[in-house]
């Protein structure tokens, strides 16, 4: 059997049309003046360019604790968690409306369960072509975002799949969904005040915080990389909140010279010029590359085997994008 995990970030809502990046969101709470003494918001709208990668931002923004009285620190922190609550809750309403935008989509994306390696180079489509097409294929996917904007269009390809002998698995939402458990935070205290202490700061880390829930969510998380014969990573930044998936991709890809990542990677100063550059497509590539291998504590020889078996593809024009 080839297993093959897909990694899904925000992208897959950013590209079918959906205004869910935390952006769009900044921009509607500030247009419908939600909440304006709740002070997250405040530090927000005065600098909202620092706040582009949201999780890492609020981590940042738990400094200001720090300056005050130690007596004064535990109800802080409680406070900000109350704070930090209002803008959950107004964020699950946000991406619900959008959500729902999906089920009037005239065209709802095919997921063929090809597109994902097809724009590779030739010698890298035909090293996983050769992999997969010798066995059966068993395809799950683990999504870093809330929506369910999954489950709302793979039902339309799990037939098509089937025919091709392609199981497709339910999503697994490791940080919760609109319904439950939605989950926001930074990967480990580095990212918090050190002035945080106890609940206030585990339920500020997103992996401490899942494992006390015993739902068995990073368990499973674990066990679909662990499974895994090729990982495709799509719609993500790579950033350092979610560092404790990178981390457990990393520990798989050196466990066994026959796996592969495929990284879907949108960037927009990568155009035609680029493509047409050799030298250029390189950088790009590897710069990709860099942004996953940061996370495995190699360096020298081991990068380099590593490299090797990480395929990028730029600026995707197939995997899920509607016909």
């Amino acid at each position: 059997m080839a297993n093959i995990t897909f990694i899904i970030g925000n992208g897959l809502d950013l590209s079918l049309g959906l205004e869910t990046s935390y952006r769009d969101f900044f921009e509607y709470v500030k247009s419908q003046n939600l909440h304006p003494e709740n002070r997250i918001y405040k530090a927000i709208q005065e600098s909202p360019e620092t706040w582009a990668d949201f999780e890492l931002a609020l981590g940042q923004y738990t400094h200001y604790i720090d300056k005050l009285p130690e007596k004064d620190r535990k109800k802080e922190s409680m406070d900000f968690h109350e704070e930090l609550e209002l803008l959950r809750e107004d964020l699950a309403e946000y991406l619900d409306k959008q959500e729902k935008s999906v089920e009037n989509m005239p065209n709802k994306p095919i997921f063929t369960g090809t597109a994902y390696f097809e724009e590779l180079p030739i010698g890298q489509t035909n090293r996983i072509q050769s992999y997969v097409s010798r066995l059966p294929t068993n395809i799950e996917f683990v999504t870093l975002n809330y929506t369910d904007v999954l489950e709302k269009i793979l039902p339309d390809s799990r037939a098509l799949l089937a025919q091709q002998s392609i199981k497709v698995g339910v999503p697994h939402h490791i940080h919760g969904n609109l319904l439950e458990n939605l989950t926001l935070g930074v990967s480990d205290e580095s990212q918090l005040s050190p002035s945080m202490s106890g609940t206030e700061k585990d339920d500020l880390i997103k992996p401490s915080l899942i494992y006390s829930m015993n739902d068995g969510r990073i368990e499973t998380l674990r066990q679909m990389i662990n499974n895994s014969s090729i990982i495709v990573i799509f719609g993500t930044s790579i950033g350092e909140t979610d560092k404790y998936i990178w981390e457990f991709i990393n520990n798989w890809l050196e466990a066994s010279r026959d796996r592969y990542i495929i990284i879907h990677k949108y960037d927009n100063t990568y155009s035609d010029s680029m493509r047409r550059s050799s030298r250029r497509q390189k950088q790009f590539t590897s710069n990709v590359q860099d942004k996953i291998l940061r996370y495995s504590g190699l360096d020298g020889d081991g990068i380099a085997e590593l490299k090797n078996r990480i395929f990028v593809i730029h600026n995707t024009k197939k995997l899920f994008v509607a016909e």
